[in-house]
């Protein structure tokens, strides 16, 4: 049986002794220069680039991944060493690994908290996601994630009917089933992120996934059957790029060793119609 990467329990277990992780590398090579790209394009079409406010970033499944480092050292590349770190969010759904690494976090800064924010959040949670807007009152620009929404296709189809709406529901799908009670609405549970991510992320802002799959995102790529106006991930993001990259294989030069691939989704969030 393979693991069951999409439970929060599989992760509290290998977060008990994991350190450190890469999935499908460490990003430098294939997440790094679209965010890169995106903050130096976001800075000079500032009024006044040198005052422009770092772009609010969306780190989503960052586990033991180096990538969170990676990103606050291209913040400070690109903004300068006085760069607000505050402005780079990892999320994670697993409590204790959030709890470690914010205290790390602290014990870098000093206890100033001046560094990177940690927080737990289940992205599949809606109650979980939309506080990291209200709590500071700002959209994100960027999301960025390596292999979350892998992990997160391995779970079931999620179904929302009348008898669900509740608390945890994203206001689309409570909307759609007041005035359809009769309806069930039902979608992979990648497209259920992508709709609970838009509601986080400006319009013109982007979505930068690393995945193994060259079809992670097909409700992107080929949005039929879209249903009696029920919410659909389309309606908010477009599927603008596939970066095909090759995979670190670590295989000595002179050992054979079969080409893998990973593909670096660039998703924007769809300006208002």
């Amino acid at each position: 049986m393979p693991p069951d990467y999409e439970l929060q329990s599989y992760w509290r277990k290998r977060f008990d002794d994991e350190r450190h992780f890469e999935w499908l590398g460490d990003g430098k090579d294939t997440i790094l220069p679209h965010v890169w790209a995106f903050l130096l394009n976001s800075q000079r079409s500032a009024f006044d680039p040198e005052s422009a406010t770092p772009a609010r970033l969306l780190h989503i499944g960052a586990g033991t991944s180096t990538l969170s480092e990676r990103l606050r050292e291209l913040y400070v590349d690109v903004y300068g060493d006085g760069v607000d770190e505050r402005r780079i969010v990892n999320a994670d759904f697993v409590e204790e690994l959030v709890t470690r690494q914010r205290k790390a976090e602290e014990a870098r800064a000093h206890g100033l908290g001046t560094g990177m924010q940690w927080v737990c959040a289940d992205a599949l949670h809606w109650s979980d996601l939309h506080r990291l807007v209200e709590a500071d009152g700002g959209l994100f620009d960027l999301v960025v994630e390596k292999s979350t929404s892998d992990a997160i296709s391995c779970g079931e189809d999620i179904g929302y009917d009348q008898a669900s709406a509740a608390a945890d529901l994203h206001p689309a799908f409570s909307e759609h089933l007041k005035t359809h009670p009769e309806q069930t609405i039902t979608l992979s549970p990648v497209e259920v992120l992508a709709i609970h991510l838009a509601s986080l992320v400006r319009p013109g802002g982007l979505w930068v996934a690393l995945t193994f799959s060259s079809n992670r995102f097909p409700f992107l790529s080929s949005p039929e059957n879209l249903g009696q106006g029920s919410p659909r991930a389309a309606d908010y993001w477009s599927l603008e790029n596939v970066v095909v990259a090759d995979a670190p294989t670590g295989a000595q030069r002179d050992v054979h060793a079969p080409v893998v691939q990973h593909y670096v989704c660039l998703i924007r969030r769809k300006l208002p119609a």
